[in-house]
């Protein structure tokens, strides 16, 4: 028909259907995926900032803290990341076991490598594989060729190299290798990373680490070791300038009823019993307890101080010509009342609104416990008594700071420490050099060809390959 092209159009070919991924291409993709550098260096920063987060946010403390410090909203927010106890949630433990895997991968894939290339024989090499060396050189001397191969073999050996030699008809093949520990160091610090990440977990998970206010003459029980813990002394050593010099706790354990082991530990010398660990971590003054206070007593009358008196805690004490006893049964550095529970308590651990209760027996008549506090003196007062009772100083109980820890997985992170220090070590100051040599007949002695490599520090192997092709002119 007129207007119809007349052309046929092209049969179009089956398209030949896409190849499959099978197993090996799937685990070779996985291989390479948790082996790259990209991921190593995506967890690393991942890590680092959340270890960020749980630096500068302090863990595992009371509501009402994060409360206080950041409002109501943020906290609800930081309890749904996790931001309060960042090394326990399931996305850092995540991080950590990819950050493992990462590593183990990299060793997988790199090491049987450098392993084979260890162990395999590398004599029975051509001379073409010689002269193609980055560093190469050809050497004309004038001696046999027995001669000139002893003479070299002996003059690797005696710089510290490994030497094997093989004789073949019409050549001799020597090779020379040295300092294949810094080849297995630069491993050895990748697989530690492992190591000290499960150490981690284990201490994380199986372990614990908490903080103990505690009393000079007090008894505490340990329930996770099953043994009691005795506060048997703890002083303050200050230098002739006032400030401190040291503070030190002796402990007892206490354990089936018996005195186990006792000893005075100091900051960085813990005692350790069944694998927990008390160290001395802080100290400072009690907010519930004191050693003494001094209390001034007034006549109503005519405001006049009568008497004044250092009472001890929890001790009383008799005033004869008052007619009166006193003594100290309750303290509190902040002062603050639960009307619900009825029930006085400290805020707060800060000596802001010190407050002590004294039990007044006068005259036989009149029995009260009054609170006694020390910004506000006439605050209170006692109807029936003929007394003002003013606090106008105090000596609070000092209190030891224990940090009590058991990390089941320490010697695991010891190890991998280790392990990345002598692997460190290994590959920055031991090179890998191997030197291949091909001593040939020639009509006037032999033709030496010499080829080396190492895998770091190619300047300092330049300089003794060339060194050794000054030696072999003199042979």
């Amino acid at each position: 028909m007129i207007g119809q092209s007349d052309a046929i159009p092209e049969q179009q070919s089956p398209r030949s259907p896409a190849p499959k991924l099978g197993w090996e291409e799937f685990s070779r993709e996985l291989v390479e995926f948790f082996a790259s550098i990209k991921l190593a260096m995506f967890l690393f920063l991942f890590i680092a900032i959340t270890a960020t987060i749980g630096t500068v946010i302090q863990q595992n403390e009371r509501p009402e803290s994060y409360i206080q410090e950041y409002g109501e909203n943020t906290y609800r927010w930081f309890l749904r990341l996790g931001f309060i106890d960042v090394y326990h949630t399931w996305w850092f433990t995540s991080l950590l076991g990819l950050l493992c895997v990462n590593s183990l991968t990299c060793f997988y894939k790199r090491f049987p490598g450098v392993w084979r290339s260890m162990k395999q024989d590398r004599v029975s090499v051509s001379l073409d594989f010689v002269k193609g060396m980055k560093q190469q050189a050809e050497v004309s001397i004038a001696n046999s060729k027995e001669v000139v191969s002893q003479q070299l073999a002996q003059h690797f050996i005696e710089k510290g190299y490994k030497v094997l030699a093989k004789n073949d008809p019409g050549e001799v093949t020597i090779y020379a290798t040295k300092g294949v520990l810094g080849r297995v160091g630069a491993h050895m610090a990748h697989l530690s990373a492992t190591v000290i990440i499960v150490g981690g977990l284990i201490g994380t998970y199986y372990g614990f680490q908490e903080f103990g206010v505690c009393l000079e003459g007090q008894t505490y029980h340990i329930p996770r070791g099953n043994f009691d813990i005795k506060v048997d002394k703890f002083w303050i050593d200050y230098h002739e300038n006032g400030s401190v010099k040291s503070y030190n706790s002796t402990l007892t354990v206490i354990d089936g009823g018996k005195s186990a082991v006792t000893k005075t530990i100091s900051v960085n010398d813990p005692l350790v019993y069944k694998g927990i660990w008390f160290y001395q971590s802080s100290y400072g003054d009690s907010w519930d307890q004191v050693e003494v206070a001094r209390v001034n007593i007034k006549d109503k009358a005519t405001d006049k101080v009568l008497k004044t008196v250092d009472l001890e805690w929890h001790k009383e004490q008799a005033v004869v010509d008052l007619d009166l006893t006193l003594s100290i049964t309750d303290f509190v550095a902040d002062f603050a009342f639960n009307s619900t529970e009825k029930k006085v308590f400290s805020k707060t651990v800060e000596h802001a609104n010190p407050a002590i209760r004294l039990a007044v027996n006068e005259r036989n008549s009149v029995q009260s416990t009054p609170w006694v506090f020390y910004q506000f003196p006439d605050l209170f007062d006692i109807k029936e008594s003929k007394y003002q009772f003013e606090l106008v100083a105090y000596k609070p109980k000092k209190f030891t700071g224990l940090q009590i820890a058991k990390n089941p997985g320490i010697n695991i992170v010891w190890t991998g420490s280790t392990m990345i220090v002598v692997g460190i070590t290994l590959s920055s100051f031991i090179f890998h050099r191997r030197i291949w040599m091909k001593i040939v007949p020639a009509p006037e002695g032999v033709t030496v060809y010499v080829g080396g490599t190492t895998h770091k520090s190619q300047i300092d192997f330049q300089r003794e390959f060339r060194k050794l092709t000054d030696k072999l002119r003199t042979f």
